[in-house]
């Protein structure tokens, strides 16, 4: 018993290091990939947990890239930056694509910097839009 207990533990070790590693893979070509385009280690390293949870939710790259030099061409930084690709990351973990939760994040942002709102007010503008949009994805899988 002992024996097959040791062995399952293995084999789920081996699969995690081996998913991680995949994982990794992928975001240091992305890492590449948005250096080589000019992008700062402080932007790259301010999105790293939620460009991996993208990742690990099958998100394209390219897609993942796209949304990122937006930002930064945008001149998004700090904690705006962080919550904007966070949210992006929870709407692509419940199914949505990558470009369009992408808009839905931004979309929202700008919306509410329109109506005069800033720091806060927009975070909970950006987090009711991702709640909505989750409810919506939901509505579509049944």
């Amino acid at each position: 018993m002992r024996i097959i207990v040791i062995c399952a533990v293995f084999i789920l070790a081996a699969a995690a290091f081996g998913y991680c590693g995949a994982t990794d893979g992928a975001f240091d070509q992305l890492r590449s990939e948005l250096k080589s385009q000019g992008v700062s280690d402080q932007f790259i390293k301010t999105t790293e947990n939620s460009v991996k949870r993208m990742i690990v939710s099958s998100a394209k790259i390219s897609d993942i890239k796209t949304v990122l030099l937006d930002l930064w061409n945008e001149g998004v930084k700090a904690r705006a930056l962080k919550n904007a690709v966070d949210a992006v990351a929870e709407l692509v973990e419940s199914g949505d694509n990558t470009l369009e939760a992408a808009g839905i994040a931004s979309g929202a942002a700008h919306k509410a910097e329109a109506e005069g709102l800033s720091g806060f007010g927009v975070g909970m503008r950006v987090k009711k839009a991702v709640q909505e949009r989750k409810e919506y994805l939901k509505g579509l899988k049944k």
